[in-house]
């Protein structure tokens, strides 16, 4: 029997090693035709044509498309789809609308009133789109409209230094785990790499000149606004190509749409955002297209040009096994950097590798960038290890935000003898909501004013004096860091024992108990449980916070979970108050999905789940603030309206702002150099980690200096870079 089991054991240890070969020859380990990162596409003529032969009135360019397969009959499948959508959605609005108006047509309150505003202009928007006809067109380059005012963008100031050194390898330490897929799309892609090497790489077709806020090229050279400022052309530049070579034309626009809205991908996300926020596709030849959005707005160019491409050619073997065919196949970037197959090693790091000959590496605004010639990163989950390769020089920058760090951890002989500089940037990015979420459909804070005496109540001062040396800063309004469309003037409700207990009295606390904790006449106690994921320093911050806030007669706890639970409990709204934020990216701030009313409550007057008005925030007036922000047109009407809309999120005291800080702190080695010119000092301000903007650059000399000066312990002069905000980064320029 031992003997029996004995061999089991070792037949099962064969086939474990046996799997792993395999793995390891399809993440490739094998010959170039392999399913690993070492896999080659075939010939773009390999493909099969697009359209069949009977489309005889279709533009000779589109006729000769070759497209990955399964393509073929995808134009007429996708628009029927968004037929049979905008239909659905036409009736099911119709059919809420009148509902609402049936609950009660005499004297409708408030809330249902703004209800029927929305889903009346959301009716409009759907019947305006239903006239357009098909979703997905192609046309001849003759059919353009002949009078567009085209813009290029060439008027913004430069970005970068002409004595920025080309070559070296830039050497950075992830603290997370190596990811579990290469692809761009599907199941798992959006992991927390995805940003380092493909989102901070991929030109969309229209950029935000990170020192002015203006719009500046893309992959597109030049851009027009159609009258009625829905309608959007984009002429994509011809020498745009992939980092395997392709060149970026329409077609990977389309085949973009086709692969991530295909049910092989298995992300639901895309054809939601498909349709949601683009109401036609048109195309006019192999460079230039025509993207339509629901409604006007300001940026519209950036937000119509932010559909994704997707290089034809490398998805030659699209189809029913694309999760595990195409898992380890690093996928085509338009940006200065791609991944490395041969630099790269499983489970411990990848490295990007400068495209060579990259098309726009003598284009304005990027000349002057993406200069080393690689970037490794290793995948470190114990911070004191990286710390640690860090200080002896096999990486050449680590963050530094944590305040013990940057003020023990880094009191160092390297940073002594000024080998490694220290770094403060103030930057000018879209802030975390971070704060103290108050769930308004349960008591008590289903009463304003003991939202009001939540506020009044809470210490978050002490909480950054203490924790964090008073480094960050209190928020003010929900939308921080979008420049002139953040409303600076709101401030958080100061500690004030004296206001709390006077707030909280007028919710009906009046009587006090023995333990100086307030309770209504019923003996309702004022005990709230705060929720969230388990992080240590969310746990030292309700200990100070929960002793300050006892002095106001609330008795405050905590209670920690699990990131997934937790996320689900605040999206259910099954929680009183809770730790959390949102992330936002520029340039202009939505709070539709945060706070409008619809997505509080049901017509009966139920709370939502699932929702991302987590807060369960109903207000009339909020309402018709957020439906002008989205009617505006022009960016001194969206500023009005933003900061009204603030105003008004601050008025329903719905959300405590807790501690943010508008900086990036980060050491490096010397020979990581910046810019120092008049239109670029050290780096933009449009960026959260000045690393993203691939503007710095490895100076040999320096290296080679530095090293030879710590062999013989010899100095240089302690330096700690301070990069403060310009002033001009607050006020953005206006988008032609």
């Amino acid at each position: 029997m031992g003997r029996s089991k004995n061999l089991h054991q070792l037949f099962m240890q064969l086939l474990m090693v046996t799997a792993a070969l395999l793995l390891l020859t399809r993440c490739g380990g094998g010959d170039t035709t392999s399913d690993g990162i070492h896999w080659q596409p075939p010939a773009n003529d390999e493909l099969p044509l697009a359209f069949d032969s009977s489309f005889t009135t279709l533009p000779s360019y589109a006729r000769a498309w070759r497209m990955p397969p399964g393509f073929r009959g995808f134009p007429e499948r996708w628009n029927e789809r968004v037929r049979k959508f905008i239909d659905r959605r036409i009736s099911q609005l119709e059919e809420e609308l009148s509902r609402e108006e049936s609950i009660d047509g005499a004297s409708p309150d408030a809330r249902q009133s703004t209800r029927r505003l929305f889903l009346q202009e959301e009716l409009d928007q759907f019947r305006s789109r239903r006239t357009m006809g098909d979703y997905l067109v192609f046309l001849s380059e003759n059919e353009l409209p002949p009078d567009l005012e085209w813009h290029s963008g060439a008027d913004q100031p430069e970005l970068g230094d002409p004595r920025a050194i080309k070559g070296g390898t830039l050497r950075l330490a992830l603290p997370r785990s190596f990811p579990n897929t290469l692809r761009v799309f599907g199941p798992n892609s959006n992991n927390s790499t995805r940003r380092y090497i493909y989102d901070d790489l991929e030109f969309p077709l229209v950029r935000i000149h990170p020192g002015t806020g203006a719009l500046i090229p893309g992959t597109a050279d030049r851009w027009a606004v159609a009258p009625g400022g829905k309608t959007i052309y984009f002429h994509i530049d011809p020498s745009a190509r992939f980092s395997n070579g392709d060149p970026l034309t329409t077609r990977d626009f389309i085949s973009s749409l086709f692969l991530r809205t295909s049910p092989y991908s298995a992300e639901p996300f895309y054809a939601d955002y498909y349709m949601g926020n683009i109401a036609r596709i048109a195309v006019y030849g192999d460079h230039t297209l025509a993207v339509t959005l629901p409604t006007p707005k300001p940026y519209a160019p950036f937000y119509a040009g932010s559909i994704p491409s997707a290089c034809t050619r490398f998805f030659a073997e699209f189809g029913p096994d694309f999760m595990m065919r195409y898992l380890w196949r690093p996928v085509p970037t338009t940006g200065g950097y791609a991944i490395n197959p041969d630099l790269l090693t499983m489970g411990s790091s990848l490295t990007l590798s400068r495209v060579k000959n990259w098309w726009a590496a003598d284009r304005r605004y990027t000349r002057f960038s993406c200069n080393v010639d690689h970037i490794r990163y290793s995948f470190i989950a114990e911070v004191s290890k990286q710390r640690e390769l860090f200080r002896i020089g096999e990486l050449d920058a680590i963050s530094a935000r944590d305040a013990d760090f940057w003020y023990e951890g880094l009191e160092i002989p390297p940073v002594h003898l000024g080998y490694i500089q220290r770094v403060r940037f103030d930057n000018e990015w879209p802030r975390n909501c971070f704060g103290f979420h108050l769930n308004c459909s349960v008591a008590p804070f289903n009463d304003v004013n003991a939202r009001l005496g939540f506020h009044h109540a809470l210490n978050v001062q002490a909480v950054i004096n203490t924790l964090f040396r008073g480094d960050f800063k209190r928020g003010g309004t929900y939308f921080a860091g979008f420049g002139a469309f953040s409303d600076s003037s709101i401030r958080a409700l100061p500690y004030d024992p004296r206001k709390a207990r006077a707030y909280f009295a007028a919710a009906g606390f009046t009587e006090e108990g023995a333990d100086g904790i307030l309770h209504k006449p019923d003996g309702s106690r004022l005990q709230i449980v705060v929720s969230s994921r388990v992080d240590p320093s969310y746990a030292a911050a309700m200990s100070i916070l929960r002793e300050d806030a006892a002095r106001c007669g609330l008795d405050l706890s905590i209670e920690q979970m699990d990131d997934t639970v937790f996320y689900i409990r605040v999206k259910n709204k099954q929680y009183t108050a809770c730790i959390f934020s949102w992330g936002f990216s520029p340039p202009v701030p939505d709070a539709s999905q945060f706070f409008l009313s619809r997505y509080a409550f049901d017509a009966h007057g139920n709370p939502l789940r699932g929702t991302n008005n987590i807060t369960a925030t109903a207000s009339p007036e909020l309402d018709r603030a957020i439906l002008a922000a989205r009617s505006a047109t022009t960016i001194e009407q969206a500023i009005a309206a933003q900061h009204a809309v603030q105003r008004c999120i601050a008025d329903t005291a719905s959300w405590v702002p807790g501690w943010s800080s508008g900086f990036w702190r980060f050491a490096q080695w010397r020979w990581l150099r910046w810019p120092k010119t008049k239109d670029t000092f050290f780096c933009p301000p449009l960026y959260f980690d000045p690393l993203d903007s691939h503007l710095y650059w490895i100076d040999p000399r320096i290296k080679l200096n530095t090293l030879r000066a710590r062999a013989h312990r010899e100095s240089f002069p302690e330096l700690e870079l301070d990069i403060p905000l310009p002033s001009a980064s607050r006020h953005p320029h206006l988008p032609q």
